[in-house]
């Protein structure tokens, strides 16, 4: 036998421990491994329901397109980075702010 066994065989209530701990850590690695971890929306609106978010978590480095209409965001959301790039359609015209006053755009 090995040295590792006879000791086992020697320190019954030691290896009992240790066998415990072996299951213990065992049995939460398989729980975070199977764990569904879900985006926490708590602290803000509800997400609008054509978004395509993206999965990166950290704000400072995600994108926002903007896109006119359902077939442009088709088309966006076939073409980006869905690890930091989100997507939302925008529905009706888009006034264009350079033509217009103040008080159009407000």
């Amino acid at each position: 036998k090995d040295s590792f066994s006879l000791w086992l065989n020697q320190n019954i209530q030691d290896a009992e421990e240790l066998a415990k701990m072996a299951i213990s850590s065992a049995e939460r690695r398989l729980r975070a491994a199977t764990k569904v971890v879900r985006k926490k929306l708590v602290s803000g609106p509800a997400l609008p329901g054509k978004l395509a978010d993206c999965s990166e978590q950290d704000l400072s480095k995600t994108e926002l397109f903007l896109v006119e209409g359902d077939s442009a965001g088709a088309s966006a959301k076939q073409a980006r980075n869905r690890e930091y790039q989100a997507i939302l359609p925008l529905r009706g015209k888009i006034l264009n702010t350079w033509e217009v006053s103040a008080d159009q755009v407000l």
